[in-house]
């Protein structure tokens, strides 16, 4: 199926927070069958969905659906926010830092001289 960039982008954006967070959801959007005919696709997305995305020659006005991509990108955003835990002191909830966030970059740690 062929859609616009902007669809195609908050679709593997948000299959993307789901397989992080081991979920799965569905998501119907407009595309571009093997027929050259417009019509509506609905994907499963989860931990194990399989994706390709490029870009292809298409002479046609791009696919958009704004209401569609807002919707997304909120699912994306509501499901994505760091998990709170307990200190092992069992104080306040701190939150954790995803790996692959910009926030988490590395520290330099200097020896004690002997």
């Amino acid at each position: 199926m062929v859609t616009g960039d902007d669809i195609a982008e908050a679709v593997v954006a948000y299959a993307r927070a789901l397989a992080l967070r081991g979920r799965s959801d569905s998501v119907d959007l407009p595309g571009i069958d093997v027929d050259g005919e417009e019509r509506r696709f609905q994907l499963l997305l989860g931990p194990s969905s399989q994706m390709l995305v490029s870009h292809e020659p298409w002479h046609g006005d791009e696919l958009t659906d704004e209401a569609l991509v807002a919707d997304v990108g909120r699912r994306g955003l509501l499901i994505s926010g760091p998990d709170p835990v307990t200190t092992p002191s069992g104080g306040s909830p701190v939150a954790l830092v995803p790996l692959e966030a910009d926030e988490f970059t590395p520290v330099e740690i200097s020896s004690p001289e002997s």
